[in-house]
Parts: structure tokens; sequence; C-alpha cells
């Protein structure tokens, strides 16, 4: 193989469409993005739910204490 075969091998990899180019890819791609916006909501809802809980706990609390002890 000389450095024109290889060279010329290389032009003709280049000029292929990516496979991520192809209708296939993009879709491909709208589902991993997808499958992470997912992921990440699925942790941040966990936290804000555990959040929420504490926040009405609390409120809770202060509404017994400030209507019957106060």
């Amino acid at each position: 193989m000389n450095a024109a075969t290889v060279a010329l091998a290389a032009t003709a990899l280049l000029q292929l469409p990516a496979p991520l180019d192809t209708t296939v890819g993009k879709v491909f791609l709208a589902l991993v993005a997808f499958l992470v916006v997912l992921t990440v909501g699925r942790l941040l809802l966990s936290v804000a739910w555990k959040v929420a809980l504490v926040a009405a706990l609390g409120v809770g609390v202060f509404l017994f204490v400030t209507t019957f002890l106060l």
C-alpha cells in the first residue's frame, strides 16, 4: 500500500455519510436525549418530592403550634 492508496481510501471514507446523519441515526439521537432527560427528571423529582413532603410537614407543625399552643 502506498501513500496515494491510503489517501484515496481516507478520502472515500470521509465522503460517506455519517451513521448519525441518516433518519434512523437522528431518531436514535433523539431517543437517547429523551432518555437522558427522563433520567435527570426522575432524579430531580425524587428530591423535589422529599423536599415538598418535609415542607408540608413543617407547615403543618407550624399551623398546629400557632393554632392550639399559642
